[in-house]
């Protein structure tokens, strides 16, 4: 019977690619086997699909806007592509698989640390798109809820930076209407910064705990190795940087000429290269043992897999917490009981609402970080104290604003939020348009139509847990 399991897993389970980097071609392959595929032959259940794509466009339009519903309740589809598997295989921790990447936050951040995260990268392409929005994903952090200045900061640096942070700017226009990022041109000769303030800061509480940065320049200016001199020597800055330009030698010369106390302080420095094997002779200097390769070769199947598991079983709790009768306290269950955990996933409805599952289960190894807890600590932690809940469950709101912001939802505006306080059922209507209600900071959410605080549903999740990393360990 587990042999037979094991094989029928093996049948419906496919990735789908082009090795010449065509998604039109991948999505033809798609509807193929989506067209021979029977649900009746397989007992209701539904192809496995892993698509990697070429492009970022192409997965940010899948991840926003989903797939044709026939072909959703045939196909349940996992999509990425090359750069978006990279940065999720470094910064992702999950259950079962050791990383040889550092995590953004090195040392636990709770809510009384003055640390933040700080991210630098190198480069204008699509890995460093996905650097970024996988980086803003996952570092969300305690201490923020205690002083909205300590957000996490992603700068990405690269010459003639102006048309990709357009593009990127316009890609992710929500996200950044409503955060705060600079720009900052060091070629000129008394560079200064233009700051753009997130449009409701004046009236609304801030409510996005990441901000960004865009540099006009590279690693010969001297501005800019004294700026890296100095997070590097930081006690409030947890420093990482990556070196994404397309260029790979130039990434390997970079990467071994950075300001010297970067190596000295064990700065990790992430360098793109698919030639790692100079790369790994040189690092016999103790000097640069946190110069870190990576290229596609990292990227691993069962990471995606893995992923996919607790995603699985945050929609299992979820789900478990709507299906409560009204007049009953939200709480996490007691047990996540396997055998429906597939079903459940199955009328998740959409495609974007299961990468709304994907991003939360990207989150788990920070949290547990956070609260002081490593990938060795997982599979023995039971349970966590009511004052861990209450402040994680703030964490994760504000990781959940940034996920809606990314899958292109928008905060109401003061016109329709006023329409939403005298009729409550149109919260739903505007949802259905990406305009969403709760995208506020965590102490203005208010009752939903049932009269519950919106954030029993992040409270009871936040609860769950534990149950959720250790039920991957069986």
């Amino acid at each position: 019977s587990a042999a037979s399991d094991v094989y029928k897993r093996q049948h419906i389970g496919m990735l789908i690619e082009d090795k010449d980097r065509n998604d039109n071609e991948v999505v033809r392959k798609l509807i193929a086997e989506a067209e021979k595929y029977s649900l009746a032959e397989h007992g209701n259940e539904r192809l496995e699909c892993y698509l990697l794509l070429s492009n970022m466009t192409s997965l940010w339009l899948l991840q926003t806007t989903g797939i044709p519903d026939d072909l959703y309740q045939k196909v349940d589809v996992l999509a990425t592509t090359q750069e978006d598997f990279m940065a999720k295989s470094i910064f992702v921790k999950l259950p079962h698989i050791k990383s040889p990447y550092p995590a953004l936050d090195r040392k636990p951040i709770d809510v009384n640390s003055e640390t933040t995260v700080h991210l630098v990268i190198f480069g204008k392409n699509d890995l460093v798109e996905a650097l970024g929005i996988n980086a803003a994903l996952v570092a969300h952090y305690p201490n923020y809820c205690r002083d909205h200045r300590l957000r996490t900061r992603i700068s990405i640096v690269a010459d003639d930076i102006y048309e990709w942070k357009d593009q990127f700017v316009q890609r992710y226009q929500h996200l950044f209407n409503n955060s705060y990022y600079r720009i900052i041109n060091l070629e000129e000769e008394n560079p200064h910064c233009l700051c753009h303030q997130p449009m409701y800061g004046k009236t609304r509480e801030d409510f996005v705990d990441v901000e960004w940065e865009f540099v006009n320049g590279n690693l010969r200016n001297d501005a800019l190795r004294t700026k890296l001199s100095e997070w590097g020597k930081s006690e409030n800055q947890q420093l990482t940087v990556a070196i994404c330009t397309d260029d790979q030698q130039r990434n390997f010369m970079e990467a071994f000429t950075l300001p010297e106390v970067l190596y000295k302080n064990q700065i990790p420095v992430l360098c793109y290269t698919e030639e790692s094997d100079m790369m790994n002779l040189i690092k016999n200097d103790d000097r640069y043992q946190t110069v870190l390769p990576f290229g596609s070769y990292i990227c691993q199947k069962g990471i995606l897999e893995s992923l996919k598991q607790l995603a699985k079983r945050v929609n299992y709790v979820y789900n478990y917490c709507f299906s409560l009768p009204h007049n009953v306290s939200i709480s996490s269950p007691s047990v996540i009981d396997e055998s429906k955990l597939d079903c459940l996933w199955a009328q998740v409805g959409s495609l974007p609402k299961q990468y709304s599952n994907i991003f939360n289960a990207m989150t788990i190894g920070s949290k547990m970080h956070s609260l002081g807890h490593g990938q060795e600590d997982w599979q023995r932690y039971y349970a966590l104290s009511k004052q861990e809940i209450e402040m994680m469950t703030e964490v994760e709101h504000n990781r959940w604003n940034m996920e809606e912001l990314i899958l292109g939802y928008r905060p109401v505006t003061d016109d329709e939020q006023k329409m939403i306080e005298k009729d409550i059922s149109l919260k739903k209507k505007f949802r259905e348009k990406k305009i969403h209600y709760d995208i506020r900071a965590f102490h203005d959410l208010r009752p939903d139509a049932t009269g519950k605080q919106v954030y029993v549903y992040d409270l009871a999740l936040t609860q769950g847990i534990p149950l959720i990393v250790k039920s991957c360990f069986r």
